[in-house]
């Protein structure tokens, strides 16, 4: 009858487990699975930095900053600068990354200075990041394709080893952001030459069409397209 039912516990006490010894309480609980123990806090550090004028002087408001692996690779997260210039990213794994400045028609990291920034995070603490910038526009205004490990990649929201669409006289630069050698070798330029790391390979379209590349290098994992229109 369902009146006559015992409880697990009533059932485990009348079949004598407590008088053999065994807990019933640590029985129960093992059959839960026992208290879970909390998980340890993630251990990571934070990045900070301003944008100022070659004066020093902050600039808010100005652009965004992308956060990007070493590799260079984008990680998908960017910040705003905001009213003092400063702008801020958390909970950052412990490692070495880079960050780029985007603020495309209004103002530049000029050439003369390191850019992508490269810098390194370490865990519980605050990594400080000072980006200069130049206002205007670029005198040889491009699109920029990231050469990493292992892809291709059109700043600062392409996708990785896919197709980037130029118009003809429009500069194009590849630029090696990651830790090995590689190249830009196809289309009519034929070949960038072995770039090393920060090393840079500029094409001038002279003729529409679409044009497949890759890296000789790596000649199965980075592959990618330019589309010439007039």
């Amino acid at each position: 009858m369902p009146g006559d039912q015992l409880t697990r516990r009533e059932f485990l006490r009348v079949i004598g487990w407590s008088a053999a010894g065994v807990s019933i309480a640590s029985t129960i609980g093992s059959c839960r699975g026992g208290a879970e123990s909390p998980a340890a806090p993630a251990v990571v550090g934070r990045v900070r930095g301003v944008v100022s004028d070659r004066a020093g002087m902050p600039q808010p408001f100005l652009g965004r900053i992308f956060l990007m692996y070493n590799s260079g690779q984008q990680t998908g997260r960017y910040a705003p600068v905001d009213p003092a210039g400063a702008f801020h990213f958390g909970d950052v794994a412990p490692g070495d990354w880079q960050i780029r400045f985007d603020a495309p028609g209004v103002a530049y990291v000029p050439e003369t200075m390191p850019h992508p920034i490269r810098f390194s995070v370490s865990a519980n603490q605050e990594t400080v990041v000072q980006i200069r910038v130049e206002f205007g526009v670029e005198d040889d205004a491009m699109h920029e394709i990231y050469v990493g490990d292992y892809f291709f990649q059109e700043q600062p929201f392409g996708k990785e080893n896919t197709e980037t669409v130029v118009k003809l006289g429009e500069s194009v630069c590849w630029y090696n952001v990651g830790l090995q050698p590689h190249t830009v070798t196809g289309g009519p330029w034929v070949d960038s030459g072995k770039l090393e790391r920060t090393a840079n390979f500029v094409w001038v379209p002279d003729r529409v069409g679409v044009f497949g590349y890759r890296c000789s290098f790596h000649p199965n994992q980075m592959l990618a397209t330019l589309r010439v229109t007039v």
